[in-house]
């Protein structure tokens, strides 16, 4: 449609309008997943910290072999906030690209 303009100034402008509207929604939509993410992530950070305190507590209160050692439990961590920073790196190179 945008062809069968004959105004060639019109029909840049109309071009270079339209690509602007594509990047500035590619970056909202992009902002969007960014915001959705990084809510979860709070969310699942504050899950997590409550599993540990939970079971951390019950490792405290109870002699049962059953229970995960204290050492378990800071290796859980680690792996968790590697996990953590992974995605934060991968976020910023997103965005950094954009």
């Amino acid at each position: 449609m945008i062809d069968s303009i004959q105004n060639l100034a019109f029909r840049q402008e109309l071009i270079k309008q339209c690509k602007q509207v594509a990047e500035q929604s590619r970056v909202d939509l992009f902002n969007v997943y960014l915001r959705s993410a990084e809510e979860q992530r709070v969310e699942y950070t504050k899950k997590y910290e409550d599993d540990i305190k939970e079971l951390s507590h019950k490792h405290c209160s109870s002699d049962d072999k059953q229970n995960v050692p204290s050492i378990m439990i800071q290796l859980i961590n680690e792996r968790c906030n590697k996990i953590s920073e992974r995605i934060t790196c991968i976020y910023k190179f997103k965005t950094e690209s954009i």
